[in-house]
Order: structure tokens, then C-alpha cells, then sequence
């Protein structure tokens, strides 16, 4: 007679937005007050919805306003980006007449407060910690929201705003909100793969214990043991030593193998890659440096339209948002377009990329020094990193459009200087 034990493995219960008063004036966010951190969490393990946040945010951001909002607007864009939400505190000057600074605070910190006798959001709580707001680190602190008529009672005052709305009482949720589980996968992936090589690539087995059927109670405990210890992405690949007196009673175990493992793991990287860009609203990979085809047959144009696109129906959205909602505190306001391409002014490659350097001026050995091409001064260490990006590109590691990329956003090259159209 043989009896098979079914193994309930670990199963993926999404984290949900749950929204909640407490009775100690704020509205809870999330399983333990802890949404904002989770969102955090996936942001630091995902590595490409990290990369697409941090991309977007600076985008959002642009080349700022030349105004007081330009201390807090990075922060700002990068909040309402990653969490959907942010919070700007407003410090009003003495005499209570002006707005003398305005501050980011980052939303993680921040739950919204909320007046039950007028029923309505009235300002936020401030805590370091929200896991532990009985430290004294982590205990809240309210701050009002902005109210000209109360600036010299509350100098200090905040700003709450966001995006898209749909579902929700209180908080809003990040417009990637229908990606999350791919980035949740993402995350799960990376940690699969890090362990199973941590444990030499040990493939899943096969149980078999051969001393009998024990009774039902103790059948239901070695699966419990066997099944806390064989969950979970955290696990992958490891095995377990058994202790027995009779070597013909020790449990058998078979390795099973899963067929065509490397093609489910290649589906499941570019599903995953390409359902979070979906989620992001990404117009065109080739935008981020992400190369979906071989070739650059039409990539000139592509990335043009593309580009156009995803400025008018994602980054300028954002943009009117914020400057909506300071325009009326410190005056109109505008924040320039900063992508990595101007797609007005300049060309976009088609098949090289060159670094125009005069043969005449320093090495590229001598980080000191300074060379000056086309009115603009780049330094040793400039022009040593921007050759060696060149030359990954010759070497196939690297796409022109990754390298444009990096030497526009990262070495702050001159775009007219990384970019050249082959005559």
C-alpha cells in the first residue's frame, strides 16, 4: 500500500493597500502601518523597476524651476512616482506674509491625519519608524495641513498631493499598481537564482521514506517539518541531512528534475521585464538603454516618437500636477523638460558614436587635465570614461543607445558631443 502526502508549498499572498482609522488619529497603511516600506523594499530588489523609477523621477524633476521648490523637487517627483503620493512641508516666514521654504518629506515617514468630528484629512503624523512608534525615535508628531489664515499660529504646514486615485479612501497607489506582482516576481527571481548557486545548483528532489506508514498525526508533522523547509524562493536548491540507526530505514531521496528549465526561466525574465514596462507606461525599451530586436534599422525614429509620447501622456502629467499645486504658493512655475535626447536639436545615431577629442591635447592618463570640445570642458576622468564606454560598444557589450545613456546621464557629457550622425 502506498500513501502519498500531499506538500502545500509556500503560495503568494500579495500585499495589500489596506486602509484603516486608528484610533490614535492617523489612517494605518498597509499590513502594519508598513505599505510606503514595502513599496521601498520591491524598489531596492527589483532591478529593473528600480532602474525605471529613478529614470522617470529625473525626468519628472527635469531642470527644475529656479524657485524655492527646487530644494524639495526631486524628492517630491521621486515620491510621486514611487508611491504614488507625496508631502511638501511649507515654512512660512516670521511675520506669517511668505513662504520662505519649502522641504520634501519623504512619504514613508508620513501617515494622514484625520479629524473624525469633521470627518475629513486635517494634516499629517510624522514618525521615523512606524514599525515602532513607541520609541522615542518612532513616536508620531502632527503637523497641520497648509492654511495661509493659521501661518504665524502653525509656521509649520504641509502640502499632500497625488496621481491617480481610483479604489481608495485616503492613499493613493503608484501608477505601476497593476505591475506589482511581476515586480514582486522579479524580486523572488533574483533571490531563486542567488541561493540556488549559493548551494551549488542542487535540483529539487523526491522524498521517500521507506520504514512504513505512520499514523495520521505524525504523517501530518513531517510534512509540516519537511514543508518549512523546502518553501520559499530563500530555499532553492538546498538539502537536508537525516540521522537514522538503521541505514535500511533512512528516507530515499531522488533528485526531479524540471524539463526545459532554462526556457522557463528565460520566459519568465522577459515576461517580467516587459509586463513591469507595461506597467510604467514605458512607450519604447529602447528609451531606457533596453534592446527588445537585433539590428538599428529604424531605431532613429522609433525613439523619437517614442520619446514624444511618453513626455506628453507620462512625464508632463506629472509635471502640470506639481506645478498646479505650487503655482497658487509661490507663483506660476514651470519645470523644463531634461531627457536623455533632444529630440528637436539634435539627430539621433544611427551607426556611431565618436568622442571628438584633438590629437594635440592631454591624455587620457592625466584625470587633472582638462580638454575643450565644442565650447564645453570636460576633465581627464570625463573623457577616460567616455572611451572606455566607446569601446564596450565596438565590443558588442554595450547598445549605442545604452551608451548614450551613460555618457549623457552619468559622466554629463555634452548630448551633441555623445551623439554623432555618420555623414
Amino acid at each position: 500500500m502506498t500513501n502519498i502526502q500531499q506538500f502545500n508549498f509556500a503560495k503568494y499572498q500579495p500585499t495589500e493597500a489596506i486602509e484603516k482609522e486608528n484610533r490614535a488619529g492617523w489612517i494605518d497603511y498597509g499590513d502594519n502601518n508598513l505599505y510606503p516600506q514595502y513599496l521601498i523594499n520591491l524598489y531596492h530588489n527589483s532591478p529593473i523597476h528600480n532602474a525605471l523609477v529613478n529614470s522617470i523621477s529625473f525626468m519628472i524633476a527635469g531642470k527644475g524651476t529656479d524657485t524655492i521648490l527646487d530644494n524639495a523637487l526631486d524628492g517630491i517627483a521621486f515620491d510621486l512616482k514611487l508611491q504614488g503620493q507625496f508631502v511638501a512641508e511649507i515654512i512660512w516666514s516670521l511675520d506669517g506674509t511668505r513662504v520662505a521654504q519649502i522641504n520634501h518629506l519623504p512619504f514613508e515617514n508620513c501617515r494622514l491625519a484625520y479629524d473624525k468630528e469633521c470627518e475629513e484629512v486635517n494634516g499629517i503624523w510624522y514618525s521615523y519608524d512606524w514599525s515602532n512608534t513607541r520609541s522615542k525615535k518612532g513616536k508620531p508628531y502632527f503637523i497641520p495641513l497648509f492654511d495661509p489664515s493659521c501661518a504665524k499660529e502653525y509656521p509649520r504646514q504641509v502640502i499632500y498631493d497625488h496621481s491617480m486615485c481610483a479604489g481608495s479612501m485616503y492613499y493613493a497607489k503608484p501608477d505601476y499598481y497593476g505591475s506589482l506582482n511581476y515586480i514582486e516576481l522579479s524580486y523572488q527571481m533574483g533571490m531563486y537564482h542567488v541561493n540556488n548557486i549559493m548551494n551549488g545548483l542542487f535540483p529539487s528532489f523526491i522524498i521517500n521514506f521507506l520504514n512504513g506508514i505512520p499514523q495520521k498525526e505524525e504523517r501530518e508533522q513531517i510534512r509540516r517539518e519537511w514543508e518549512a523547509r523546502l518553501s520559499g524562493a530563500s530555499n532553492a536548491g538546498k538539502f537536508l541531512m537525516t540521522f537514522n540507526e538503521d541505514p535500511a530505514r533512512a528516507p530515499q531521496i531522488e533528485p526531479f528534475p524540471i524539463s526545459d528549465a532554462d526556457k522557463q526561466y528565460q520566459f519568465l525574465s522577459e515576461e517580467t521585464a516587459k509586463q513591469i514596462m507595461i506597467g510604467h507606461r514605458i512607450t519604447s525599451p529602447l528609451l531606457f538603454g533596453i534592446r527588445d530586436n537585433g539590428g538599428f534599422g529604424s531605431n532613429k525614429d522609433e525613439m523619437v516618437v517614442a520619446l514624444d509620447i511618453f513626455n506628453h501622456q507620462v512625464i508632463q502629467p506629472y509635471q502640470r500636477l506639481i506645478t498646479d499645486v505650487f503655482t497658487p504658493i509661490i507663483g506660476d512655475i514651470e519645470i523644463a523638460l531634461n531627457s536623455p535626447f533632444e529630440i528637436v536639436e539634435t539627430a539621433l545615431p544611427t551607426e556611431s558614436i565618436v568622442i571628438d577629442t584633438p590629437v594635440d591635447q592631454p591624455t587620457t592618463t592625466d584625470v587633472t587635465a582638462e580638454v575643450k570640445v565644442s565650447d564645453v570642458t570636460y576633465n581627464g576622468a570625463q573623457i577616460a570614461s567616455a572611451i572606455d564606454i566607446v569601446s564596450k560598444v565596438k565590443e558588442g557589450i554595450l547598445t549605442q543607445e545604452q551608451a548614450i545613456v551613460f555618457l549623457v546621464q552619468f559622466l554629463q557629457v555634452d548630448v551633441e558631443v555623445a551623439i554623432k550622425k555618420k555623414k
